[in-house]
């Protein structure tokens, strides 16, 4: 690392208040200040964390913290869909602040988003500085570590991704989005009408492989179907699901070219502490691979993930990246 880092935290939740917590520990960090709602600004972000501790650094409006702070980088923990991201994030390039965002959206925006990623991609080059999408999912598990496993194999004819994956740790946002606490009805309903969106970020991830395997897709197919719990489970933090309510749900995009299957991403979420979660990746080609992991809570991968990419993304070239762009981000040094 070539000097000690400037960091900027954009959101204060389950997320971002664990992206504090590491940047805090880290060598070659410091954190300057959080971006915060305007009641808040002013305030130390121990209190506004309630942590019973003051860290002597404070919350500001975004204007405040985009001007006077001097960062380098911004973590974004705060939206998911790119429209909203931009708002949020564009004072920051035009500030000069590089950005690292878990939005899953920005994971790969490029197909949905043609045109907000070209203004997206002059601005922060006009400035001088990167913006990136990543996470645990999209930006590793299903995308970036199955495309680093490729490069060992002769060929890929296609590849399927399940991941078995603990919600509970996340906020309540994240649980309204999967339908947790839901009938069985009002979940389908949800799925229906477009209220209740899932996981977000499968399709990015499918198009991000794709694209790095010379794929063009040509017709995806998802479906998104409830996990009804036989036992009361207590999220923590959050609420107890009763017995015969929505736990979890079993998420599959199938994606096609040409008619081929060439790509499977099933998510499979739940809220149940005792299940033993795991990622399985397989490759099938020459040779065919399965690779599978245990995954630790997307609130420890996603943030670790965020924070270790920091000085990665501080000397990358300007521009709107993605994963591909980037060299790998091992774990940053303890202080």
């Amino acid at each position: 690392m070539q000097k000690r880092l400037k960091v900027l935290q954009y959101g204060l939740g389950s997320m971002g208040s664990k992206m504090v917590e590491l940047v805090l520990k880290k060598e070659g960090l410091e954190l300057v200040g959080a971006v915060v709602r305007k009641e808040k600004a002013g305030k130390d972000i121990g209190d506004i964390l309630g942590w019973n501790k003051k860290l002597g650094i404070k919350g500001y409006t975004e204007r405040d913290a985009f001007e006077s702070l001097g960062a380098d980088v911004m973590l974004h923990a705060a939206v998911s869909y790119v429209t909203d991201v931009w708002k949020q994030i564009s004072g920051a390039v035009r500030a000069g602040i590089n950005v690292i965002t878990i939005a899953e959206e920005m994971g790969y925006p490029f197909v949905k988003y043609p045109s907000l990623c070209n203004e997206m991609d002059n601005s922060a080059r006009k400035h001088e500085v990167s913006i990136l999408g990543s996470g645990i999912n999209p930006g590793f598990a299903m995308d970036y570590l199955p495309l680093a496993l490729t490069g060992i194999v002769h060929s890929v004819t296609s590849i399927k991704v399940t991941r078995l994956v603990d919600f509970s740790p996340f906020g309540p946002a994240i649980q309204k989005n999967i339908g947790v606490g839901l009938t069985e009805n009002q979940f389908r309903r949800g799925i229906i009408e477009g209220s209740l969106p899932g996981h977000i970020g499968l399709l990015e991830s499918a198009h991000m492989t794709a694209h790095a395997l010379g794929w063009k897709l040509d017709r995806t197919k998802e479906t998104k179907t409830p996990v009804i719990s036989n036992k009361p489970i207590k999220v923590p933090g959050y609420i107890t699901v009763q017995t015969g309510k929505v736990s979890g749900f079993d998420q599959k995009l199938s994606c096609y070219e040409k008619g081929k299957l060439r790509i499977v991403l099933e998510e499979l979420g739940r809220v149940d502490p005792e299940i033993d979660y795991k990622n399985t990746i397989m490759i099938n080609g020459k040779p065919n691979i399965v690779e599978c992991m245990s995954v630790p809570t997307g609130k420890l991968t996603t943030t670790a993930h965020a924070v270790n990419l920091i000085p990665v993304v501080y000397n990358a070239k300007p521009g709107l990246l993605t994963m591909l762009d980037l060299p790998v981000a091992p774990a940053l040094k303890d202080k």
